[in-house]
C-alpha cells in the first residue's frame, strides 16, 4: 500500500500520456504545468472516507493528516488524482461538490462502503464494489466504469454515467439510460407537489422519511450508512441535533420520537424557514410573535390562524414585503410601514390597485427611488408630474431623489422656482453641483 505523492502535471503527462485521450483531462484548458496530481503507483488503502474534492481547503487539511507525507497548503493547486492500482476504502468515496471536481483515474478496482460522485470526472478501469450505495448526481460530472458496479443500490441521477455492467439486488435507477424498472421512476407527490424518488427505494432505506435524492445525497456526503438494517450510523437525538443544525430541512425527516419541542425550538432559533416542519402542537401565538419580532420576513411562514393585523404591522416594522401579507389585511398605513422599513427598494408592484393613489405614490418616491413610478402612473391614470412636484414641494431633502432618478426639464424648473431664492438656496446649489453633468445631458447648463 502506498501513500500518494504530489507530482507536477508535466511529469504526469510524460509518465501517463494515455490520460490525454480523456475529454475531462484539462477539460477547460486552465491547468498549469506547475499544478499537481496526487499519484499513487500502487494500491491505496484508505482507513476512513476518501474525499475527492481536492480543490477544497478542508480536504487539503485532511490529506495532510492522512494520505500525504508532504504537506500541502491552501495555495497548492491539485487538479487530479491517479491511482495506478486498486483502491480499498474502509469508508465512503465522496465527491460532494456537484458543479466541478478533479480528474480522477483509478487503474484497478474500487471497494468501499458507498460511493457518491458529483462534478468530478472519474474513470475506473476495474470494478466498483460498494457495501451500500453508488450514487452519481448532477450533470456537470462524469463517471465511466469499464468493469462492473456491484452495489445493493445504484443511482445515476441527471449525471453522465457510463458503466459496462451492473448488479444491484435492491434498487437501480438511471434517468439518462432509462433502463431501470418502471416502478423505480420518481414521482410527483399530489399533496405537496414535491418530486420524490420511488417508493421502491424508500422501502430499502433505514429512514422512511427520506424521500428525495437531495436528502439521500446529504447523508452520503456525511459518510453515513443509509440502508435498512444498518447499525453503524446511530440516529439518536444527538444525531438529529447535528443534522438539523446542518440543514433545517432535515427537520422533516426526524422521527416523531426524536422530534421534541426542544429540538424544534432550537432549529427555529437559527431560521424561521423551519416553521412548516414544526408539529402544530408546538406552534403558539407567542412563538409566532417572537419569530416575526426577530425577522419580519417570518410572517410568510406563520400559520393562517395566527395571522392578525397586529402581527402584520409588527412584520412591517421589522422589514418585510407586501407579498407576504394576506390581501385582506393590507391597509395604507401598513403599505407605508413596509416601504419605510424595507431592506430593499420598495416595490409598488406589490401594492393592490385600489390602494394606489397620488398621495401613496408621493410617499413611494420619498421613501425610495420610485423606480416603477412611470409604470404605476400610466396604469392608474395618475399624473407623474404632479407626483414629482409634490415630492419636490415636500422639502429640499427630497430633491436629491428626483434629480437622481426622475430628472427632467420640468422637474428641474419646478425645483428651481421653489428653492433658488429660498432659505434652502445653499442646499439647492449643492444639488446643482452634484448633478451638473446629468443636467447638462438634458440641455440644462448650471
Amino acid at each position: 500500500m502506498d501513500f500518494f505523492s504530489l507530482v507536477p502535471i508535466k511529469e504526469v503527462i510524460i509518465r501517463y500520456p494515455f490520460l490525454k485521450q480523456y475529454e475531462g483531462f484539462n477539460l477547460y484548458d486552465d491547468w498549469e504545468e506547475e499544478d499537481y496530481f496526487l499519484v499513487a503507483d500502487g494500491d491505496v488503502h484508505v482507513s476512513g472516507h476518501f474525499y475527492l474534492d481536492v480543490f477544497e481547503d478542508d480536504v487539503k487539511k485532511w490529506l495532510n493528516k492522512t494520505l500525504l507525507p508532504k504537506q500541502v497548503t491552501a495555495d497548492t493547486r491539485i487538479e487530479g488524482i491517479l491511482v495506478n492500482g486498486n483502491v480499498i476504502c474502509d469508508g465512503a468515496v465522496i465527491n460532494s461538490e456537484g458543479d466541478y471536481g478533479p480528474f480522477v483515474y483509478m487503474a484497478g478496482n474500487v471497494s468501499c462502503q458507498s460511493m457518491l460522485l458529483g462534478g468530478a470526472y472519474v474513470i475506473v478501469k476495474g470494478n466498483v464494489t460498494a457495501e451500500e450505495v453508488v450514487m452519481t448526481d448532477y450533470n456537470h460530472g462524469h463517471f465511466a466504469c469499464e468493469g462492473a458496479v456491484y452495489a445493493p443500490v445504484f443511482i445515476a441521477n441527471d449525471h453522465n454515467t457510463y458503466v459496462l455492467q451492473h448488479a444491484n439486488e435492491l434498487f437501480y435507477y438511471n434517468d439518462r439510460a432509462d433502463d431501470h424498472p418502471e416502478e423505480n421512476n420518481c414521482y410527483e407527490d399530489e399533496e405537496s407537489g414535491d418530486y420524490f424518488f420511488s417508493k421502491e427505494l424508500a422501502r430499502h432505506l433505514d429512514n422512511p422519511l427520506t424521500q428525495t435524492f437531495e436528502e439521500l445525497k446529504m447523508d452520503l456526503e456525511e459518510g453515513e450508512f443509509v440502508l435498512k438494517g444498518q447499525t453503524l450510523t446511530i440516529k439518536d437525538a444527538a444525531y438529529w441535533r447535528k443534522k438539523t443544525t446542518q440543514n433545517y430541512r432535515n427537520l422533516k425527516r426526524v422521527p416523531e420520537a426524536c422530534k421534541t419541542e426542544e429540538l424544534c425550538l432550537q432549529v427555529l432559533q437559527n431560521t424561521f424557514y423551519a416553521l412548516p416542519f414544526i408539529p402544530e402542537k408546538y406552534i403558539t401565538e407567542a412563538l409566532c410573535r417572537q419569530l416575526v419580532a426577530k425577522d419580519g420576513f417570518a410572517v410568510k411562514e406563520i400559520p393562517e390562524r395566527f395571522i392578525s393585523p397586529e402581527l402584520c404591522m409588527l412584520a412591517a416594522s421589522k422589514g418585510t414585503m407586501l407579498q407576504f401579507i394576506p390581501a385582506q389585511l393590507i391597509t395604507t398605513e401598513l403599505i407605508i410601514a413596509v416601504f419605510t422599513n424595507s431592506r430593499s427598494e420598495p416595490d409598488i408592484n406589490d401594492v393592490p390597485v385600489n390602494f394606489i393613489t397620488e398621495d401613496l405614490l408621493v410617499q413611494y418616491v420619498m421613501l425610495g427611488k420610485g423606480l416603477w413610478l412611470d409604470k404605476a402612473c400610466k396604469e392608474n391614470n395618475i399624473s407623474k408630474s404632479i407626483v414629482i412636484n409634490s415630492v419636490i414641494d415636500a422639502g429640499i431633502e427630497h430633491v436629491d431623489v428626483i434629480l437622481a432618478n426622475h430628472c427632467s426639464r420640468e422637474a428641474f424648473d419646478h425645483a428651481q422656482s421653489r428653492y433658488h431664492q429660498s432659505a434652502d438656496q445653499g442646499e439647492w446649489k449643492k444639488y446643482l453641483s452634484k448633478y451638473r453633468n446629468k443636467l447638462g445631458r438634458i440641455g440644462i447648463e448650471v
